[in-house]
């Protein structure tokens, strides 16, 4: 349910959505044996249940010609983790709460300077229960917080000869805290990160058409990290201090070849350092690594693009090559427990296509199309002889996503279609997650008095079909949907069920 409205001088925003669902679908299962077809056979997904809550919170006021806004998220979450073996889990539990609120104040300095400010706090709690060892390496009850506070400014000025520049500033500070709830008086590791940013940009043209993009950031980090990433309550935690600076710089072309097209070019420098869910993980079946170093790339891309305003509405095909240091990556061992590694060298080569269009058959009818095509060669270029040349793990070569609609005046049917290569889970490249096809279509109606009925089919084709690490998702899906709008408050209900 939600409702949006004025009341005074506040522009006012308000959600909530609860969902629940067994989970309980039928998936074809090999019961561990690849290679012996006489013990498979279709089985129930189990412990797959899950109970969610998302609220939302929105408040807004303009002054003048500056506004503020106020944001809160809240989302919460039960479910049962089933794990991705053939021995499913029964009893394991993965519980989260996650709050975020943000305000933001923007506005004019001048008549050629603009403001923004935002602030934040962040605040993410799980708690994973595994007490028969049935998805970890072990026995396990831990709860695991992550807080973040922040802020960030940006000026904007218009220089003249339509060049702009804009200067930035950031300041963050994330705290990660671990508590063994299965031993009294365990070693409770925590983590302490600062960081202070500051960075800029410049747009400016050059005449015939160009204009050149440059800008840069340099990022300062004070971490202060236990140095054990498998969070063993039985293990000594030995706390380190680490302070480093990363930067990294961008420069670009654009032309306006007129008649809607352009041609776009850029090369720059990256530096990232590892987040908190690949340095501590979530406890349940993504373990973390306090041992990863910051990655370094050189990113190079040149893109084409048409923006019109007839039938076709967009074009785009965009080339690119990143050759990556010490990437990082999830990667799952023969527990089915994923951990973040760096990977000493990558390439990443590929091609990313777009389109969109809209054309009227007659009146009140229109039929749209949607369509992205991406190539992508994620090659591992480590010096371990039983992995160089390997595609990196989770990383798909072919990934293709259709969505098409016609418009009837009050009617409205769509059909998707979304598909996967092949790829892998491991670095040898030896537990393969096959190929996926996925179509959907449905039908939806406005009724009138603000009412309107969806009716939606999610994997058209009953299709067997796994996640990219590997999990079984459910066959054939129908979502019946009602929705009801009161046109004074805009408030909004909606009813889900699934038959």
């Amino acid at each position: 349910m939600s409702a949006s409205m004025p009341f005074r001088a506040l522009d006012l925003m308000v959600l909530a959505d609860v969902n629940h669902s067994d989970n309980d679908f039928r998936f074809f299962d090999d019961n561990g044996t690849e290679y012996n077809q006489a013990d498979d056979g279709w089985v129930r997904r189990r412990n797959s249940d899950f109970t969610s809550l998302r609220t939302i919170a929105k408040v807004g006021r303009r002054g003048g010609t500056h506004r503020w806004q106020v944001h809160d998220l809240h989302d919460a979450s039960h479910k049962g983790l089933p794990g991705i073996g053939n021995f499913q889990s029964l009893h394991s539990r993965f519980d989260t709460w996650r709050n975020l609120t943000e305000a933001l104040f923007y506005g004019p300095l001048s008549p050629t300077s603009a403001y923004r400010l935002r602030a934040y706090h962040s605040l993410e709690r799980g708690t994973f229960k595994d007490l028969r060892g049935e998805v970890g390496a072990a026995q396990d009850h831990d709860q695991t917080t992550t807080r973040g506070i922040g802020l960030h400014g940006e000026y904007v000025r218009h220089m003249g000869n339509q060049r702009l520049a804009t200067l930035f500033l950031d300041a963050r500070q994330e705290r990660f805290d671990g508590e063994d709830l299965l031993q009294d008086g365990a070693p409770e590791p925590n983590a302490r990160r600062r960081v202070a940013s500051v960075g800029g940009e410049l747009e400016s043209p050059l005449g015939y058409g160009l204009t050149a993009h440059i800008g840069g950031q340099w990022e300062g980090f004070d971490d202060r990290f236990f140095d054990d990433g498998n969070f063993v309550p039985a293990a000594p935690f030995s706390p380190f201090h680490d302070q480093r600076g990363l930067w990294g710089a961008r420069g670009g072309l654009s032309a306006d070849l007129g008649w809607g097209w352009s041609l776009k070019t850029h090369v720059g420098r990256y530096v990232r350092a590892p987040g908190f869910f690949e340095l501590f993980g979530d406890r349940g079946a993504i373990v973390g690594n306090t041992d990863l170093t910051p990655e370094t790339g050189w990113h190079r891309d040149a893109g084409l693009q048409f923006r019109g305003r007839q039938s076709i509405r967009t074009i785009e095909i965009v080339a690119y090559d990143n050759r990556v240091e010490d990437l990082i990556r999830f990667v799952q061992n023969s527990q089915f427990v994923s951990r973040a590694h760096n990977i000493g060298e990558a390439s990443l080569r590929g091609i990313e296509t777009r389109a969109e269009g809209r054309l009227g058959l007659m009146r009140g009818i229109s039929v749209s199309l949607r369509s992205a095509y991406t190539y992508q060669r994620a090659e591992n270029r480590s010096a371990f002889t039983f992995e160089k040349g390997n595609d990196l793990p989770n990383a798909p070569r072919h990934h293709v996503q259709v969505h098409s609609s016609l418009n009837m005046g009050p009617w409205n049917v769509h059909w998707d279609l979304r598909r996967e290569g092949r790829h892998y889970l491991d670095r040898a490249n030896l537990r393969t997650v096959p190929a996926r096809t996925i179509q959907g279509m449905g039908l939806r109606a406005r009724l009138g008095l603000g009412l309107s009925a969806a009716l939606e089919i999610r994997n058209l084709t009953d299709n067997q079909v796994a996640d990219l690490w590997g999990y079984p998702l459910p066959g054939r899906t129908v979502q019946l949907s009602l929705s009801l709008e009161h046109p004074s408050t805009l408030i909004s209900h909606v009813s889900r069920g699934t038959p």
